[in-house]
């Protein structure tokens, strides 16, 4: 029998969009470009295998999975073209509403909500990922109890605190199951590029003095940030997860600054540090990178679905810090890369995040 990892999406935006066709772009591409690991333990990409996905759209709730990931208002470009795969969107509970900020791109269904829960076990999910917008937190908990009902692994791939809270770790230690997370760090973007370029000015002995990340975008994520309330948690994320890359407190802002609507789902991202080297002598550095949002993300969850697969088959439950600290911004707990050959009996190849 062929060996596959039964994965549910909450939330069909630009990231499942391009996991979707990412998935299915390397179940036939000849050479495996892009991918942080080709393998993780046995397992490939192609061994990931969509078996559910929820959303509130009208225009995505009752089709096919294939058809919703390039339905409006996703806007990251077109990999491939993605084989009808027999699973249909279903409806979930708006809990959060929609904000105010991006309520012109939302259209709800009026379909009657799925039991989710009862979907995950009929499926036989393995691993449920939550991509539901910043802000929506009672939606992430709702997903949450339904993967700890119905026994399925949990990626947290929001900012609402999952993973990283005592009582869910509790819960799903207690059911025997897994739960990963949170805020997803994408495979290349802002907020790695600045936790390992400060890392390395640290290491070389400079002396930091202040630093900014700022990021302007187009998707959605980045027009939420104007939602100054809903984002709030997220910037306090990113700039803590580019802090502990220095060990002493230094002025630091990072997050989103702005939304452009014609970026679609492009970002550009903003660095610039000062700092002091060898005999107090002053420097700055500006950067600046450009990046579409849907594939950095999609890229790091392939990782580490695969790795929370592994994990189950040999019977860890609980929250895996490893594998938090591996992906996400705001782990429960922060802890060396090293930590995943204790927690899998595996370690990723190429460098590795700090």
């Amino acid at each position: 029998m062929p060996r596959e990892i039964r994965v549910a999406i909450a939330g069909v935006g630009n990231c499942a969009s391009s996991l979707v066709q990412g998935t299915e772009f390397y179940r036939s591409a000849q050479k495996k470009i892009g991918l942080m690991n080709e393998k993780v333990g046995p397992f490939k990409v192609s061994d990931i295998k969509f078996v559910a996905a929820f959303d509130v759209d009208e225009r995505k709730v009752g089709k096919d999975l294939s058809e919703a990931v390039y339905a409006q208002p996703n806007n990251t470009r077109k990999i491939v073209q993605v084989r009808p795969t027999g699973v249909k969107v279903q409806m979930a509970q708006p809990l959060d509403g929609i904000s105010p900020i991006a309520g012109d791109k939302i259209q709800p269904s009026n379909a009657k909500p799925s039991n989710i829960s009862k979907v995950l076990e009929d499926t036989r999910t393995d691993v449920f990922v939550n991509l539901t917008p910043t802000g929506a937190s009672k939606a992430s908990e709702m997903y949450a109890q339904a993967a700890l009902h119905a026994g399925s692994a949990f990626i947290n791939a929001t900012p609402a605190k999952i993973a990283s809270s005592k009582a869910w770790q509790a819960k799903y230690k207690k059911k025997g199951a897994l739960v990963v997370g949170d805020d997803i760090m994408d495979q290349i973007g802002s907020t790695i590029l600045h936790k390992n370029l400060l890392s390395l000015l640290v290491n070389r002995g400079t002396q930091i003095g202040e630093t900014y990340q700022l990021d302007i975008g187009g998707g959605t994520e980045s027009q939420l940030a104007l939602d100054k309330k809903r984002y709030e948690i997220k910037r306090g994320i990113k700039t803590a997860a580019v802090a502990a890359a220095v060990p002493y407190k230094f002025p630091i802002v990072a997050g989103s600054s702005d939304f452009v609507d014609f970026m679609e789902n492009r970002r550009t991202s903003y660095f610039w540090i000062r700092g002091e080297y060898f005999a107090g002598t002053d420097f700055t550095l500006d950067m600046r990178i450009s990046l579409e949002d849907g594939p950095a993300c999609a890229g790091i969850l392939t990782d580490v679905i695969r790795m929370v697969k592994l994990a189950t088959e040999r019977d860890q439950s609980g929250t895996l810090n490893g594998i938090s600290s591996y992906g996400f911004k705001a782990p429960p707990k922060r802890v060396p890369i090293e930590n995943l050959n204790q927690e899998l009996g595996w370690m990723p190849k190429g460098p590795m995040p700090n």
